[in-house]
């Protein structure tokens, strides 16, 4: 079998778009909702986070602030591990079917972000991110085809 096109690149290419995916989703979500209308029940939420202030390092930040930065940081996060495997998969596929550690870190990353997206998001990360751990999880879990010489 042609490595370039194995099952087990193509679940690396899998979880590495679904990241993407992921990122790109969350971000076009923040968009929208900085856009679009706010919920009474929300807006009071909002108002809450931006009249709550924090000292941070010296720095005075409210809530919202916050809010707003961690979320939009987590989507660029997102997007750029999902684009860094690409480029791994292309330039470094040893990473992934050799030493199996670009999998296991994956993983290792993957796993408790997806525990923690079925405890406390709604539908679409949890969807997203178990697509990835299910395909980096399976390439992982297959035996190599390459043989060391």
């Amino acid at each position: 079998m042609n490595p370039q096109i194995s099952p087990r690149r193509s679940a690396c290419a899998i979880g590495a778009w679904s990241l993407i995916a992921t990122g790109a989703v969350h971000a076009a979500a923040i968009a929208l909702g900085t856009a679009a209308a706010t919920p009474p029940a929300e807006r009071v939420a909002r108002q809450a986070m931006a009249a709550t202030h924090v000292d941070i390092a010296g720095i005075d930040r409210t809530l919202w602030q916050l809010f707003t930065g961690f979320s939009a940081a987590m989507a660029l996060f997102i997007f750029g591990l999902g684009a860094l495997n690409l480029l791994a998969l292309r330039r470094a596929p040893q990473l992934f079917f050799d030493t199996r550690a670009a999998l296991a870190l994956n993983l290792s990353i993957l796993l408790p972000a997806f525990v923690l997206s079925v405890l406390l998001f709604p539908p679409p990360p949890i969807v997203f991110l178990g697509a990835s751990c299910a395909a980096f999880g399976y390439a992982l879990t297959r035996s190599s085809t390459r043989t060391r010489g």
